[in-house]
């Protein structure tokens, strides 16, 4: 069975010139916006730790993924985004390849001046609703991990496709201890999100794949493991590439908890969040009011409840982000 884990060889890329300023490794930790903090347009970047490598996203858009081998770190950029391909554009999706960059080029500060570039084409390809993750991110310290993709079942009778979700987070209780729980989030726009009074919603579909997927046998366990060394992972590159001053900001400080717990609760039964508003640089529609019509017609035909109903929590966002920090989710089965 597939395993799910999140890693990174930290030792090796400790031991590559990152102290260096004017590499591409460091310019992009450099452009790192924290979870809890509003990327600006010199630290625009999320991080997202896999097995062996990091995504960094630009609003919610996946732009290079960084690994790290015996050889040094290598970075892989989509073509469309190395050549400036920006999305609608003439040439839109004939590019489908990446370009690698290996540690030697990685040191050549040539490489470095691409950066904003590829993060300037990327964000052209960032939807309504990546963005609205990205404003999620930045409302919530205790956020680790984003577009949460899990290795697909091989048990007979399960389905071969992954289950992915959009948001995992850091909750702490009144007793200190953290707990791990998740959100999946939709723009109100989302047909996913509705049904007819005899149908369930579409998303209620994708949360339930996540549920079976976590009630295998060793999955807990492995997400446990995984959350952890995100925690100590993140704790890592900060001090590598930022230092040690941003000990007390309050992500350092979830990470820190997350990482000394040795079993921590984890929360099941994922939350869905709905964005009721065109998140800042959307495309698809801003000036026709098409979102608000959507979150009226929405709480109008009682789609909430619909979802609701099968124990569900809902959370929602105005226009003006109100509701953008996550309550705490206790919804469903606990399981450590």
């Amino acid at each position: 069975m597939p395993v799910f884990a999140r890693s990174f060889a930290m030792d090796t890329l400790a031991k590559w010139d990152a102290d260096k300023s004017d590499n591409a490794v460091r310019l992009l930790f450099d452009r790192w916006a924290l979870p809890g903090k509003k990327a600006t347009s010199e630290a625009p970047l999320r991080l997202g730790l896999r097995d062996g490598y990091v995504n960094f996203y630009v609003k919610g858009q996946s732009v290079a993924k960084l690994s790290c081998g015996r050889d040094g770190p290598k970075l892989s950029v989509h073509n469309a985004y190395v050549a400036g391909q920006a999305r609608g554009s003439e040439r839109d999706g004939a590019l489908q390849s990446y370009e690698d960059y290996n540690a030697q080029a990685l040191a050549d500060p040539a490489t470095a001046a691409l950066v904003a570039g590829w993060i300037e084409t990327a964000v052209t390809y960032a939807s309504a609703e990546k963005r609205f993750v990205d404003d999620l991110v930045a409302a919530n310290p205790g956020i680790i991990d984003l577009e949460m993709g899990l290795p697909a079942s091989d048990l007979p009778g399960s389905e071969r496709v992954a289950p992915r979700m959009d948001l995992v987070i850091v909750q702490v209780g009144d007793d200190a201890s953290p707990t791990i729980a998740f959100w999946e989030a939709k723009c109100a726009n989302n047909g996913e999100l509705r049904a007819s009074e005899d149908n369930a919603p579409k998303v209620l579909g994708q949360v339930d794949r996540y549920v079976r997927w976590m009630s295998e046998n060793g999955r807990v366990a492995q997400v446990q493991e995984a959350y952890r060394n995100t925690a100590a992972t993140l704790i890592e590159f900060y001090h590598l590439f930022r230092g040690q001053e941003g000990d007390v900001l309050e992500c350092v400080q979830l990470w820190k908890a997350l990482a000394a717990a040795e079993a921590p609760a984890i929360i099941v039964q994922p939350g869905i969040v709905i964005g009721n508003y065109w998140p800042e640089g959307s495309t698809e529609g801003i000036a026709s009011g098409r979102m608000a019509q959507s979150a009226a017609s929405f709480a109008r035909n009682k789609h909430r409840e619909k979802i609701e109903r099968h124990g569900i929590h809902v959370h929602e966002v105005g226009p003006d982000h109100k509701g953008a920090a996550l309550p705490p989710l206790s919804t469903g089965p606990v399981l450590a």
